[in-house]
């Protein structure tokens, strides 16, 4: 899951997996993000260490909807999740048609059906090691 490449300076991230697809270049990080907008991508593992097993942010799509999540460890080693929180939906408590994983249902509160704004937050987290900014994240119950 890690990359062979060369630490690229341009981006935070250390570890990037997709559709098989494992270098951190200008060019791979573009088409993951092209293939996030378009949804013709099913996952996507971005990590802030080489073995990606510290923080990482992880996007899984379907039919339209995003489910990002960033995993962290806080000093005591306790892992905390992060979702983002879709503003058209606060209040829904219906389940989105993409899971984390394949396997955690997510409900429409935490799931973005905006493919763009999913791959923004994608594309700032692999710049910049960050959550995205302009939308509100809440820790995983």
């Amino acid at each position: 899951m890690s990359s062979t490449a060369a630490p690229n300076n341009e981006f935070a991230i250390r570890s990037l997996d997709f559709d098989g697809e494992d270098s951190i270049t200008r060019e791979s990080v573009d088409s993951m993000i092209q293939q996030i907008r378009t949804g013709r991508i099913e996952s996507a593992f971005l990590s802030l260490d080489e073995y990606g097993e510290e923080d990482f942010l992880t996007a899984d799509i379907k039919d339209g909807w995003a489910a990002l999540a960033y995993n962290t460890w806080d000093e005591t080693g306790y892992a905390h999740q992060y979702r983002p929180v879709n503003p058209a939906y606060r209040d829904s408590t219906e389940d989105a048609p993409v899971e984390i994983g394949g396997q955690t249902p997510v409900r429409k509160r935490n799931a973005l059906d905006n493919l763009d704004l999913a791959a923004e937050c994608v594309l700032h987290f692999a710049k910049t090691g960050e959550l995205y900014p302009r939308l509100e994240w809440e820790e995983a119950e």
